[in-house]
């Protein structure tokens, strides 16, 4: 017989029984039991009821505060009420258009729930919390479309607990606050599993004090974020042995692995995931002189092919795309058939990256299908150059990508990151990948001071493109 499926209402309530004085909830300024959240929630879900929140409505999140956004995303789930985060970092008109897609009418914000009001959550009576059904919609994440308009992905509350067990255990800290999806997934999957998510705000704490504090397991970074990191532990010390950093949602080359162990953490875990299914394969890194390119073997209960363009199984260890179908698996996007057809397809999940399988049965992921460069009719794929570039002992960081040409379709090029005090110049590094790669070199190198971001912290491609057809 099938065991009920649990929703995170259901696991908070009962860590409120079973680990009351529990940590659940931790900062250097206020450390919230699960006893104080599950009334924090409790009073939270009466407050949404009054305002006439119904079963099945969709509301907007804009609140930045870790602790109010948490409390209030847990109250909607209770109410029976389905969130979107509308994330401060992002345009008011891409936050409106992401609502009206949503059907949100109404968003809730920060002016919404000031200190009084959880203040006044936290001191009501204990009271049993409505558990939502686990057919029902928990959440919306989102993820960057080809065309630019975010991909909608709906997240089912039983669903979204079928993903845990694939994802990372124990007391997890982000430095980007919760309205970036996936420090939503770490926030929720220490709930959980009954841990502690750890916020650092504006806390001036350094970070190997705070993860000792706090005996936080993992440390989630975004990529523009590990420089930062890397200069404040030099300063204030590495992380404790036990703090591992979690790298996840961008290629990890071996080069920022190893400097990653020798500078700053014991550990580092590597998880290819998609908002689309969770997390798929995780490797662990702890020896900075024998680090991978891979992102590890696929996690138990995963089904995988590697495909060709006709959608046949590629030979052993030659490149192709992934699909996938695993527990927990999104089924399609919103208001966007063609996207939900391209890439959920009888009952698989294909999300266009390349990918090979080594010998010992571990992933290795060689970019996007759609990024691979045709030169001539040479495919090149942007990770075989930055790969190469990486060599380089003045890189620090590599984006390749392709610009437009009228006669050869499509040219490689290559922005480059120096590493602080190297010297090297664009000619020197041409030269250095021509002899690696030959007529799969790019065809231009540009030094760039530092790689610029989006909002969300990824590398801005479309910035270096900009500045690659800038006149010199």
């Amino acid at each position: 017989m099938t065991s009920p499926v649990e929703t995170v209402v259901d696991r908070l309530q009962r860590h409120a029984r079973e680990r009351r004085d529990a940590p659940a909830i931790a900062s250097p300024d206020r450390v919230v039991t699960y006893r104080e959240l599950h009334a924090l929630v409790g009073g939270c879900a009466s407050w949404l009821r009054s305002l006439g929140i119904e079963r099945g409505e969709r509301v907007g999140l804009s609140i930045v505060d870790d602790l109010e956004h948490c409390t209030v995303m847990l109250g909607l789930a209770c109410v029976g009420a389905a969130h979107v985060t509308l994330a401060a970092h992002e345009p008011a008109a891409a936050r409106s258009r992401l609502a009206a897609r949503v059907g949100a009418r109404r968003v809730i914000t920060r002016d919404d729930v000031d200190d009084d009001r959880m203040a006044f959550w936290s001191r009501q009576a204990p009271a049993p919390l409505a558990s939502p059904d686990p057919s029902a919609l928990f959440t919306y994440f989102t993820s960057s479309g080809t065309t630019g308009e975010a991909k909608i992905i709906p997240i089912l509350h039983g669903r979204y607990v079928e993903q845990a067990p694939r994802g990372p255990t124990g007391n997890g800290l982000s430095l980007s606050p919760l309205e970036h999806h996936f420090v939503k997934r770490l926030l929720l999957y220490a709930i959980l599993g009954g841990k502690t998510a750890v916020i650092r705000g504006a806390s001036d704490l350094p970070l190997s004090r705070l993860c000792a504090t706090f005996a936080v397991d993992n440390l989630m970074c975004m990529s523009a974020q590990i420089g930062d990191v890397v200069a404040e532990t030099e300063r204030t010390g590495r992380l404790p042995p036990q703090t591992r950093m979690l790298m996840s949602g961008a290629r990890c080359p071996a080069t920022l692995r190893r400097q990653l162990l020798e500078r700053v953490c014991d550990a580092v875990a590597i998880t290819y995931s998609m908002q689309e299914c969770g997390s798929i394969a995780r490797v662990v890194e702890r020896d900075a002189a024998s680090v991978t390119e891979t992102v590890g073997r696929p996690h138990p209960g995963v089904e995988l092919e590697i495909v060709n363009e006709r959608g046949e199984p590629v030979p052993e260890g030659e490149s192709g795309e992934i699909r996938v179908r695993v527990p927990g698996m999104a089924s399609g996007y919103v208001d966007d058939p063609a996207a939900s057809a391209a890439h959920f397809r009888d009952g698989w999940f294909q999300p266009g990256d390349l990918v090979s399988l080594t010998a010992e049965g571990a992933l290795v992921v060689h970019g996007r299908a759609d990024d691979v460069m045709n030169l001539n009719g040479i495919k090149i794929a942007p990770a075989e150059i930055e790969r190469a570039l990486e060599r380089h002992p003045a890189v620090k960081a590599v984006v390749a990508f392709p610009l437009r040409s009228g006669v050869h379709g499509e040219i490689p090029v290559a922005a480059v990151e120096l590493v602080d005090g190297a010297r090297a110049d664009e000619g020197e590094l041409q030269r250095f990948v021509r002899v690696a790669l030959g007529m799969r070199a790019p065809r231009r190198v540009m030094i760039v001071p530092a790689m610029p971001a989006t909002p969300q912290g990824k590398v801005d491609v479309q910035a270096l493109v900009d500045a690659m057809r800038e006149p010199r």
